[in-house]
This record gives C-alpha cells, structure tokens and sequence, in this order.
C-alpha cells in the first residue's frame, strides 16, 4: 500500500492504524515522488492519496496512475481536506475510488482501505471495530 501525504502527523496516524492492522505500507511525501514511483516500482494494492502536494498536485499523480497501464486499476482513496464539489467530481472523473475528507476520525481510512482489500490473514478484527 502507498500513502502519498505531505503532513507528517497524518501519514503516520494512517501508517500506524494500518501496519497495526497487518498491512505493508510505503510512504512518499511530495507529488513528484509518487510520480516517480509509477515509473519505477511495482504497483502497490492500493494507493492513499492527499490532493494538496508539493511539487506536483494530487490529482496530476491520479491522472499519471490512471495512465500508467500497470498501475490504473489499482484503488486509489482520497485522503484531503477539500471539501469543494468540483474537487470530488473532477477525482471521480479521473478514477478515484474513494474520497475521505480531513480531519476524520482514526478509523476512517481503515473502513476505506477494507472495501478494496481484505484484511491480511494473520490479523484478527479488532475489538473496538464496528460491522
């Protein structure tokens, strides 16, 4: 799984929620970084996204997932504090799959991230989870 997030505080609340729930995670915190991993590693299982980056905006590196043929099925959940409409629409028209608002609470990515792929099978449910 890749998290392309530029605020340190929230990679790592959704890097911890998510190793802590047996899921391998790669970090990048900039655009042009991402970018650069489309052309140079294996595709990831799915890819959380931020829309406000430096160097190169979040919907530019979904365009570049959606237009890299090893990497445009993969899920890809937005992760941003946009809340405009024509923000939701345009990464819906360019294949976003999910679309998380900031701040949310800890175990909202992890509810996105389950609808796209199953929990590894070494994890139990958590207790606190709800259906």
């Amino acid at each position: 799984m890749l998290i392309i997030e530029d605020h340190d505080d929230t990679a790592c609340l959704v890097r911890f929620i998510l190793e802590r729930n047996g899921y391998a995670v790669l970090h990048t915190p900039d655009g042009w970084n991402a970018k650069r991993l489309t052309e140079t590693t294996a595709p990831p299982d799915l890819v959380l996204l931020d829309i406000a980056l430096p160097s190169l905006s979040g919907l530019e590196v979904l365009r570049t997932i959606r237009t890299t043929p090893e990497w445009q099925w993969i899920p890809v959940i937005i992760l941003t504090a946009n809340r405009q409409n024509e923000t939701m629409v345009e990464t819906t028209n360019l294949g976003a799959t999910e679309y998380v608002t900031k701040p949310f609470a800890p175990e909202r990515p992890m509810k996105a991230v389950e609808l796209f792929l199953p929990r590894p099978i070494d994890q139990p449910e958590q207790e606190h989870r709800h259906p």
